[in-house]
């Protein structure tokens, strides 16, 4: 994406205009011009701050580089032809460009279809490398053997700072995102490989039974009773018990409307979530978009709402998709705040430590609120539930997230299993 210029008058901007093909890029200038056998064009910065000279340099390199591509220099000799028009960062490691600034650019290019959660991921792995000092770097200076470091200090110990003794699912995490951006890289020239796709999978961790103990906490039929009847307030100890017994994520639950419920049938259908910008957009996945069949327990919560939400009139709701596209809707929230007006923020309480007030004097351990997903998944899969119907209520394609992170074991929710086995292999205690 071109930096704008909005003096009319302004020289530079002046010869730009006359200069096609030759753009501003992250404060270098930039070429633009199409390869044989090639539908989209190549953009190729050159390094240098645009002023006059620089821009009659960089008319001159384009025409130059046209008439080679004429003249088949690009066709019978890729590499003379990289290495005589961009010696320093054509093809080769060592663009000149930084490797914050391919994080800005990625996102400038991607602006209209990234998600709120994929910026915050790209922000973080962002902090990550200039944690180690590497966003200031050269691109081309994120070789195989820095990675390997970078990941190897990332992942070692314990944590004595926010990016040291990550488990290995983090450290996973922020690497993905960089493959991502480093793609882009070699799209754009800046690189001829992505290092990242070089790098060999961490081990996993072999602390994979304290995560679980520590991250995967599901409530146990007992606690959820004894933290509802400590929530003194009404919309959040409902939302709660909604929460433990659809497996809704928060987004999808405060972005539901009446026009989403079926009490009919017993079900709703998840259209929409609202993000932490405020924002009502669609799921980011088809699995996303579907229909959650309902307990008895999710419908007495809806049948007590009905009462106070279903009446009252609709509000006009913006549903923002990629690309900048958006519909207008009336629709009737369920799930209302103060004045009964649509919530802006997923979170169920934005009311600094209430969450853990309330644990607290439930007598339950400290668990985030995210948990009463976890909980849905757990409790089905500790009464029999199938796991291929529990991922399509979940809204995921198949059931490897069932499987590894949300379905929990609930022993105390089932203290007799054993004998139900036992039972059933004809055997008795």
């Amino acid at each position: 994406m071109s930096q704008a210029l909005t003096n009319e008058n302004d020289p530079i901007k002046v010869a730009l205009d006359a200069a096609k093909g030759v753009s501003i890029h992250n404060g270098s200038l930039r070429l633009q011009f199409k390869l044989p056998g090639q539908l989209r064009h190549t953009r190729k910065s050159l390094g240098y701050p645009p002023n006059l000279d620089n821009i009659e340099i960089a008319i001159d390199r384009l025409r130059n580089i046209k008439q080679d591509i004429a003249n088949g220099l690009f066709k019978y000799d890729e590499e003379e032809f990289w290495s005589k028009h961009f010696p320093t960062n054509a093809r080769n490691p060592g663009s000149p460009i930084t490797v914050e600034a391919c994080f800005k650019s990625y996102v400038e290019e991607n602006d209209s279809v990234l998600s709120d959660s994929i910026r915050e991921k790209l922000n973080t792995a962002l902090n990550w490398l200039s944690h180690y000092r590497l966003a200031s770097k050269p691109l081309g200076h994120l070789t195989k053997t820095v990675l390997k470091d970078l990941r190897k200090k990332s992942v070692q110990g314990n944590s004595k700072t926010k990016f040291a003794g990550c488990t290995v699912t983090t450290v996973n995490e922020y690497s993905s995102t960089l493959r991502r951006v480093l793609d882009y890289a070699v799209e754009e020239g800046h690189l001829k490989e992505n290092p990242m796709r070089l790098v060999p999978q961490l081990k996993k961790d072999d602390l994979n039974l304290e995560y679980y103990d520590r991250y995967v906490k599901p409530f146990t039929v007992a606690e959820l009773d004894c933290l509802l009847a400590t929530i003194h307030v009404p919309s959040v100890r409902q939302m709660v018990k909604f929460l433990a017994w659809t497996g809704l994520r928060h987004g999808e639950l405060k972005a539901l409307a009446w026009e989403d419920v079926d009490l009919e049938n017993k079900r709703i259908t998840v259209k929409y979530n609202l993000t932490r910008k405020g924002k009502l957009k669609p799921p980011k996945t088809k699995s996303g978009y579907r229909v959650v069949e309902l307990l008895p327990a999710a419908l007495a919560v809806l049948e007590e709402m009905k009462d106070e939400s279903a009446a009252l009139p609709p509000v006009t709701d913006k549903i923002h998709y990629k690309y900048g596209k958006f519909d207008i809707v009336k629709r009737r929230r369920v799930f209302l705040g103060r004045a009964n007006q649509p919530y802006k923020r997923p979170e169920l309480t934005t009311a600094p430590k209430q969450w853990e007030k309330w644990l607290r004097e439930a007598g339950v351990s400290y668990r985030a609120a995210y948990q009463l997903r976890h909980t849905y998944a757990s409790r089905m899969l500790t009464a029999g539930c199938n796991e291929a119907w529990l991922a399509s209520q979940m809204g995921h394609a198949n059931t490897n997230m069932i499987a590894t992170i949300y379905g929990k074991w609930i022993p105390e929710d089932n203290p007799d299993y054993i004998a139900q086995l036992a039972k059933k292999l004809g055997q008795n205690y």
